[in-house]
């Protein structure tokens, strides 16, 4: 067994410490009113970036929160991007859009797509109903901010897995009225454009965004081309209650380039998979999202939230020749409601919350034989219903102006139904229901110093992934995944000091685990015995500098540095082995310069240790470092210039991978990072 997380502790506890004693005493923070109307730019529906940051720092655990301002002027093409300097969140690049997503350990070994992670956009599931999703359809230039919410965190978000959840919450017309053109162009022949609006009255706003990107990527066939649209428009009824409709439509052609050897990787990285040109594979999605979100504020200190959601999707995946071209047709529906406030018990500040999720959806599941990039004989017809239930209730009992005790618990019921038209026999069922506790504290001697510890259970159903393997009759015998997780950690400012802080450790039970059995073969998944994921999510800001050269200059380091350690307990086959997928420690650094909110300067570091590829802890992805640069210019107070420049020493890395057995058979699962590129950016509101 191993005790790395004693030292961790110790030195947890001694920055604790220093915080404690470098605070003077103040007034401790009090539960916060859910009222949301009169806050600038936001409403009952959707509240302010400046609510909702005192609503999410009330949780006693890891959580982030990403304003839009603070990525709007750079490269924003998925979460590798956006999620860049949150520790604790591994975001890695495959090609295009998509990532690698994966929070302590979320969905370790998944080769492609997700797993491990609830995903939702305004609050509204964006998953699909069996736990599975991607990113093609969440469109940047609309996002008003991104929550994350790591592990037992995000149980208001239905989330019931170790990874937690990732809320990206939308504009509206009353966050950003007004008009707005967004312009981008760079390397790999990349062009993306965006039109925005937003208008508000005292009963209405709307807001609406057109977007589109084309670019032909780093690496051979690996173009994407996307037009994307995104609106909501909210009524006051009274101004206690409002209601909000939402729409999004994606049209989203992405190229597959594969991965590949890892010398290849390291030497020659552009060349796709051979196989990936010759049958032409791809990941076209065309999809309609609709939802309505209504919130009733029965007094200062209570709101309901309700709602309803819809979306489609068609999905068109040709992929290798044993997997085929994957047909899909999925729809997802369902509804929500939940119930906060504040209360008094027997003199003491209480808050709570109280809510049910409930997700339904069908996926007609049509597989043809790739022949050359086309479809051949069909090869499989399915029917994929899923189902997934949360009722979940959280309370802080404020013992002392400074002291909350939080107690919660989530009941969970999830079902899978497969239904074989052309081999019943492989027709099945399962359902899987738990029960999820979760016990919480947080100190808050100052309104600028909190502390927080939390131990939470989590129970995550396999997909259909997990559970419609090749070769056997029925579900695959997968189990879900369970876990107790237990952390500790701090979060603050100080001077011209803040950090964000967290501890964590979680004894695992049947980890999902996936490897890539053979070239161009879906990986194979397994429950391991016992696992352990243990951790050190560390975010601090400094501001070295204010008020330079006269001109009201100003000088900042940004830090966000991940350790992660995950392995086997004792198990048959593996020991105590790494679980490989992510390396051990990761860490960016940002030093920017700020000149009178006029120009800025900004350049960064990226560096990576080495991870573990195969379970067998015999081969690595070499470690790398990066050097990054971005700049802007506000040319007046409506119009931004700016540059967004990466590796700018062209270094070849290994962005991921795909886990393997052993380093024997195949060992084509690398993805290449990108080179050397720079993009520059426009963006003008009106």
């Amino acid at each position: 067994m191993k005790t790395k997380i004693i030292v961790l502790g110790i030195s947890l506890a001694t920055l604790n410490a220093w915080a404690v004693s470098a605070e003077e005493n103040a007034p401790a923070e009090q539960p916060i009113s859910v009222t949301a109307t009169g806050e600038t730019g936001g409403s009952l529906t959707v509240p302010s970036n400046d609510v909702a940051r005192e609503i999410i720092n009330q949780t006693p655990g890891g959580v982030s929160l990403v304003e839009g301002s603070d990525i709007e002027n750079r490269l924003y093409m998925s979460y590798e991007d956006s999620l860049a300097m949150v520790p604790g969140v591994s975001a890695k690049k495959r090609y295009g859009e998509e990532v690698r997503l994966s929070i302590r350990g979320s969905g370790l070994s998944r080769g492609y797509h997700m797993r491990g992670i609830k995903l939702t956009q305004d609050g509204i599931p964006f998953n699909l109903a069996d736990g599975g999703g991607d990113f093609q359809e969440l469109d940047p230039f609309i996002t008003q901010r991104i929550e994350v919410f790591k592990g037992g965190n995000a149980l208001q978000y239905g989330g019931t897995t170790l990874g937690g959840a990732v809320n990206t919450v939308s504009k509206t017309g009353r966050s950003n009225p007004g008009f707005e053109i967004n312009l981008l162009g760079g390397s790999y022949d990349t062009y993306r454009g965006n039109l925005q609006a937003g208008h508000a009255t005292d009963k209405y706003d709307v807001f609406g965004s057109l977007s589109g990107t084309t670019s032909h990527g780093f690496r051979e066939h690996d173009d994407m081309e996307t037009l994307r649209f995104s609106g909501n428009a909210g009524i006051r009824l009274t101004d206690r209650l409002e209601t909000r409709f939402y729409f999004t439509g994606n049209h989203v052609d992405q190229q597959l380039p594969g991965s590949v050897s890892r010398y290849d990787a390291l030497h020659d990285p552009k060349p796709a998979d051979p196989s990936a040109v010759a049958t032409d594979w791809g990941r076209d999605i065309r999809s309609l999202r609709f939802a309505n979100k209504t919130s009733l504020q029965f007094n200062d200190d209570e709101l309901l939230d309700v709602g309803v959601f819809y979306n489609h999707k068609d999905l068109w995946h040709p992929i290798t020749p044993f997997a085929g071209i994957l047909d899909h047709q999925s729809q997802d529906y369902g509804a929500f409601a939940n119930v906060s406030g504040n209360t008094d018990i027997a003199g003491h500040a209480n808050r709570y919350r109280i809510g049910v999720i409930g997700q339904f959806g069908k996926n007609d599941a049509d597989v043809y034989a790739n022949v050359g990039g086309q479809p051949g004989a069909q090869t499989s017809d399915t029917l994929q219903e899923a189902s997934d239930l949360v009722i979940y209730g959280e309370n802080a009992f404020y013992a002392t102006p400074e002291l909350a005790l939080i107690t919660g618990a989530q009941l969970t019921r999830a079902e899978r139904k497969l239904t074989d038209y052309l081999n019943p026999t492989q027709n099945d069922s399962k359902t899987y229901n738990s029960v999820n506790p979760k016990l919480g504290v947080m100190y808050e001697p100052d309104d600028n110093l909190q502390f927080f510890a939390n131990v939470s259970y989590s129970n995550e159903a396999p997909t259909f992934i997990e559970l419609t393997q090749s070769g056997l009759s029925g579900f695959t015998p997968v189990e879900s995944q369970k876990a107790w997780t237990a952390e500790i950690g701090s979060r603050g400012t100080h001077g011209r000091f803040g950090w964000d802080v967290a501890l964590y450790r979680a004894w695992l039970k049947d980890e999902m685990l996936q490897y890539t059995t053979g070239p161009g073969i879906p990986a194979s998944t397994f429950n391991a015995d016992r696992t352990v994921h243990q951790g050190l999510e560390l975010g601090f800001d400094v501001l070295l500098a204010s008020d330079l050269f006269g001109g009201g200059g100003s000088l900042t380091w940004r830090n966000s540095y991940t350790w992660s350690d995950f392995f086997f307990d004792d198990d048959a086959q593996y020991g105590d082995n790494d679980i490989p997928g992510i390396a051990a420690h990761f860490y960016q650094a940002e030093v920017r310069y700020d000149h009178n909110d006029v120009w800025y300067v900004a350049p960064g570091i990226e560096a990576s240790s080495s991870a573990y590829v195969d379970f067998m802890n015999t081969v690595k992805a070499p470690g790398y470092m990066l050097l990054n640069l971005s700049a802007g210019y506000n040319v007046n107070e409506n119009v931004t210039l700016y540059l967004d420049a990466r590796n700018l020493l062209d270094t070849n890395y290994i962005t991921t991978f795909s886990t393997i057995i052993s380093n024997t058979g195949n060992t084509n699962v690398y993805y290449p990072g990108e080179g050397r590129r720079a993009f520059v950016g426009l963006r003008a509101k009106f």
